[in-house]
Protein backbone atom coordinates (compact mmCIF):
# COMPACT_ATOMS: atom_id res chain seq x y z
CA UNK A 1 0.00 0.00 0.00
CA UNK A 2 1.68 3.21 -1.18
CA UNK A 3 1.57 6.46 1.23
CA UNK A 4 2.22 10.24 0.05
CA UNK A 5 1.48 13.68 1.08
CA UNK A 6 -0.02 14.24 -2.72
CA UNK A 7 -3.89 13.91 -1.49
CA UNK A 8 -6.55 17.26 0.04
CA UNK A 9 -5.35 15.32 3.31
CA UNK A 10 -1.67 16.82 2.82
CA UNK A 11 -3.02 20.53 1.97
CA UNK A 12 -4.58 20.39 5.85
CA UNK A 13 -1.65 19.13 7.04
CA UNK A 14 0.32 21.11 5.51
CA UNK A 15 -1.41 24.03 6.99
CA UNK A 16 -1.05 23.48 10.61
CA UNK A 17 2.73 22.54 10.84
CA UNK A 18 5.36 25.23 9.70
CA UNK A 19 7.80 21.98 9.80
CA UNK A 20 5.74 19.89 7.95
CA UNK A 21 6.03 16.20 6.26
CA UNK A 22 7.42 16.33 2.49
CA UNK A 23 4.80 15.92 -0.34
CA UNK A 24 7.52 14.16 -2.38
CA UNK A 25 6.68 12.75 -5.90
CA UNK A 26 5.03 9.02 -5.89
CA UNK A 27 8.26 6.94 -6.78
CA UNK A 28 9.17 3.66 -7.93
CA UNK A 29 9.39 0.49 -5.65
CA UNK A 30 13.77 0.69 -5.10
CA UNK A 31 13.47 4.64 -4.49
CA UNK A 32 10.13 3.86 -1.62
CA UNK A 33 11.09 3.38 2.44
CA UNK A 34 9.95 0.18 3.43
CA UNK A 35 8.07 0.36 6.75
CA UNK A 36 7.36 -2.73 9.02
CA UNK A 37 5.02 -1.92 11.82
CA UNK A 38 4.92 -3.77 14.94
CA UNK A 39 2.95 -1.99 17.39
CA UNK A 40 -0.63 -1.63 16.38
CA UNK A 41 -1.24 2.11 17.13
CA UNK A 42 1.28 3.09 14.54
CA UNK A 43 -0.05 0.52 11.84
CA UNK A 44 -3.10 2.34 12.12
CA UNK A 45 -1.76 5.97 11.89
CA UNK A 46 0.35 4.98 8.99
CA UNK A 47 -2.57 3.50 7.55
CA UNK A 48 -4.65 6.75 7.87
CA UNK A 49 -2.40 9.62 8.09
CA UNK A 50 -4.88 12.31 8.37
CA UNK A 51 -6.93 10.93 11.33
CA UNK A 52 -3.40 10.54 13.51
CA UNK A 53 -2.05 13.64 13.21
CA UNK A 54 -5.99 15.31 14.05
CA UNK A 55 -6.63 12.81 16.74
CA UNK A 56 -6.99 14.33 20.11
CA UNK A 57 -4.66 13.40 22.61
CA UNK A 58 -3.97 14.83 26.62
CA UNK A 59 -2.50 18.43 26.46
CA UNK A 60 1.04 18.84 26.59
CA UNK A 61 2.59 21.17 28.06
CA UNK A 62 5.78 23.28 26.34
CA UNK A 63 8.23 24.70 28.11
CA UNK A 64 7.63 28.44 26.31
CA UNK A 65 4.09 28.35 27.48
CA UNK A 66 2.84 26.48 24.62
CA UNK A 67 0.31 23.41 24.63
CA UNK A 68 -0.66 20.98 22.13
CA UNK A 69 -3.71 18.49 22.22
CA UNK A 70 -2.68 16.37 18.44
CA UNK A 71 -0.07 15.34 16.93
CA UNK A 72 -0.05 18.60 14.15
CA UNK A 73 -0.01 20.92 17.20
CA UNK A 74 2.75 18.60 19.19
CA UNK A 75 5.37 18.33 15.76
CA UNK A 76 4.67 22.36 14.73
CA UNK A 77 5.28 23.15 18.63
CA UNK A 78 8.74 21.57 18.60
CA UNK A 79 10.33 23.82 16.18
CA UNK A 80 9.85 26.51 19.14
CA UNK A 81 10.24 24.72 22.16
CA UNK A 82 10.30 21.07 23.98
CA UNK A 83 7.67 19.68 26.26
CA UNK A 84 8.27 20.91 29.93
CA UNK A 85 10.71 18.61 31.80
CA UNK A 86 8.36 16.84 34.73
CA UNK A 87 6.99 13.57 35.88
CA UNK A 88 3.86 14.35 34.73
CA UNK A 89 4.43 15.88 31.47
CA UNK A 90 7.01 12.78 30.74
CA UNK A 91 3.77 10.29 31.16
CA UNK A 92 1.68 12.61 29.31
CA UNK A 93 4.75 12.71 26.83
CA UNK A 94 4.34 8.67 26.06
CA UNK A 95 1.00 9.23 24.49
CA UNK A 96 3.04 11.39 21.72
CA UNK A 97 5.70 8.91 20.76
CA UNK A 98 3.52 7.70 17.87
CA UNK A 99 3.78 11.27 16.39
CA UNK A 100 7.85 11.02 15.76
CA UNK A 101 7.11 7.72 14.46
CA UNK A 102 4.70 9.04 12.44
CA UNK A 103 6.92 12.07 11.11
CA UNK A 104 10.13 10.50 10.81
CA UNK A 105 8.54 7.48 8.46
CA UNK A 106 6.12 9.86 6.63
CA UNK A 107 8.95 12.67 5.50
CA UNK A 108 9.26 10.35 2.16
CA UNK A 109 6.92 8.33 0.56
CA UNK A 110 6.80 4.67 1.88
CA UNK A 111 5.14 1.31 1.58
CA UNK A 112 3.99 -0.02 4.55
CA UNK A 113 3.99 -4.12 4.72
CA UNK A 114 3.23 -6.70 6.74
CA UNK A 115 4.96 -9.35 8.71
CA UNK A 116 6.51 -10.02 11.93
CA UNK A 117 9.81 -8.80 13.89
CA UNK A 118 12.79 -10.20 12.83
CA UNK A 119 13.56 -12.53 15.68
CA UNK A 120 16.91 -11.20 16.73
CA UNK A 121 15.93 -7.36 17.10
CA UNK A 122 15.24 -7.85 20.77
CA UNK A 123 18.25 -9.68 21.87
CA UNK A 124 20.52 -7.77 19.79
CA UNK A 125 19.15 -4.08 21.56
CA UNK A 126 19.88 -6.37 25.50
CA UNK A 127 23.27 -7.30 24.45
CA UNK A 128 24.33 -5.05 21.95
CA UNK A 129 22.83 -1.38 21.83
CA UNK A 130 25.61 1.23 23.08
CA UNK A 131 23.48 3.03 26.06
CA UNK A 132 26.42 5.64 25.98
CA UNK A 133 24.85 6.59 22.51
CA UNK A 134 21.77 8.27 24.02
CA UNK A 135 20.40 9.95 26.83
CA UNK A 136 18.56 8.27 29.42
CA UNK A 137 19.04 7.46 33.27
CA UNK A 138 21.56 4.59 32.78
CA UNK A 139 23.81 6.98 30.58
CA UNK A 140 25.96 8.01 33.34
CA UNK A 141 26.58 3.99 34.43
CA UNK A 142 28.29 3.14 31.15
CA UNK A 143 31.58 2.98 30.44
CA UNK A 144 34.08 1.49 28.28
CA UNK A 145 33.93 -1.75 29.43
CA UNK A 146 30.27 -1.64 30.85
CA UNK A 147 27.69 -0.17 28.56
CA UNK A 148 24.71 -2.79 27.50
CA UNK A 149 21.49 -3.24 28.95
CA UNK A 150 22.59 -6.53 29.74
CA UNK A 151 25.91 -5.38 31.46
CA UNK A 152 24.34 -2.42 33.64
CA UNK A 153 21.15 -4.61 34.84
CA UNK A 154 22.65 -7.95 35.01
CA UNK A 155 20.83 -8.41 38.23
CA UNK A 156 17.35 -7.14 36.63
CA UNK A 157 14.38 -9.50 36.03
CA UNK A 158 14.49 -9.36 32.17
CA UNK A 159 11.26 -9.88 29.98
CA UNK A 160 11.67 -10.56 26.64
CA UNK A 161 9.28 -10.78 23.33
CA UNK A 162 9.94 -10.55 19.73
CA UNK A 163 9.73 -6.49 19.99
CA UNK A 164 10.30 -5.75 23.08
CA UNK A 165 13.03 -6.26 26.28
CA UNK A 166 12.09 -5.05 29.61
CA UNK A 167 14.49 -4.93 32.65
CA UNK A 168 13.05 -4.55 35.94
CA UNK A 169 14.88 -4.09 39.36
CA UNK A 170 13.62 -2.92 43.30
CA UNK A 171 14.51 0.95 41.76
CA UNK A 172 14.11 0.69 37.73
CA UNK A 173 12.10 -0.09 35.21
CA UNK A 174 13.60 0.24 32.05
CA UNK A 175 12.08 -1.30 28.40
CA UNK A 176 12.55 -0.76 25.04
CA UNK A 177 9.80 -1.22 22.51
CA UNK A 178 10.42 -2.13 18.50
CA UNK A 179 7.41 -0.26 16.77
CA UNK A 180 8.83 -0.49 13.22
CA UNK A 181 11.60 -1.28 10.82
CA UNK A 182 12.41 1.47 8.04
CA UNK A 183 14.48 0.43 5.17
CA UNK A 184 15.37 3.66 3.13
CA UNK A 185 17.02 2.83 -0.07
CA UNK A 186 20.44 3.68 -0.28
CA UNK A 187 21.78 6.68 -2.76
CA UNK A 188 22.55 4.25 -5.31
CA UNK A 189 18.73 3.21 -5.26
CA UNK A 190 19.42 -0.96 -5.51
CA UNK A 191 17.27 -2.74 -3.42
CA UNK A 192 20.41 -5.00 -1.66
CA UNK A 193 22.02 -1.92 -0.31
CA UNK A 194 18.99 -0.50 1.55
CA UNK A 195 19.61 1.26 4.95
CA UNK A 196 17.54 -0.05 7.90
CA UNK A 197 16.95 1.32 10.78
CA UNK A 198 14.63 0.44 13.76
CA UNK A 199 12.06 2.90 15.72
CA UNK A 200 12.19 1.62 19.63
CA UNK A 201 10.28 3.51 21.95
CA UNK A 202 12.16 3.91 25.58
CA UNK A 203 10.26 3.97 28.88
CA UNK A 204 12.26 4.85 31.74
CA UNK A 205 11.11 4.90 34.85
CA UNK A 206 12.09 5.03 38.78
CA UNK A 207 10.12 3.46 41.12
CA UNK A 208 10.01 6.14 44.02
CA UNK A 209 8.15 8.62 41.16
CA UNK A 210 11.31 10.80 40.77
CA UNK A 211 11.70 10.35 36.73
CA UNK A 212 10.25 9.32 34.18
CA UNK A 213 11.16 9.43 30.61
CA UNK A 214 9.04 8.11 27.51
CA UNK A 215 11.19 9.00 23.91
CA UNK A 216 11.45 7.50 20.67
CA UNK A 217 14.88 6.03 19.19
CA UNK A 218 16.17 5.34 15.72
CA UNK A 219 18.67 2.54 16.48
CA UNK A 220 20.96 2.04 13.65
CA UNK A 221 22.92 -1.83 13.09
CA UNK A 222 26.50 -1.89 13.36
CA UNK A 223 28.79 -0.20 10.97
CA UNK A 224 32.50 -0.99 9.88
CA UNK A 225 34.56 0.00 13.08
CA UNK A 226 31.95 0.14 15.28
CA UNK A 227 32.60 -3.37 17.28
CA UNK A 228 29.54 -4.68 16.53
CA UNK A 229 27.65 -2.39 18.55
CA UNK A 230 24.25 -0.84 17.84
CA UNK A 231 23.61 2.85 18.25
CA UNK A 232 20.56 5.25 19.13
CA UNK A 233 20.03 8.60 18.81
CA UNK A 234 16.31 9.91 20.21
CA UNK A 235 13.97 11.49 17.56
CA UNK A 236 13.20 14.28 16.67
CA UNK A 237 16.48 15.76 17.43
CA UNK A 238 16.67 18.15 20.73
Amino acid sequence: MQKTWFTAVAALVLALCSAPLHAGQRAGSLATTHVHAFHPELKAALQDLKQALLAPRTPLAFDNGASAENCAQYLNRLSAGQPEESVHGASIRAEYLVCDAVRFIANEPFTLGTGTAPSHVAKALFERLDLRSFPSSLHNRADAQRHTLKQLLASAQVTMTPTSVEGETDEQAFSLHIAAVVRRPASSGNVKTRQSEWIVWVADEMKNGNYRSYRTLVVRPPTQGSGGRYTGWVYPPQ
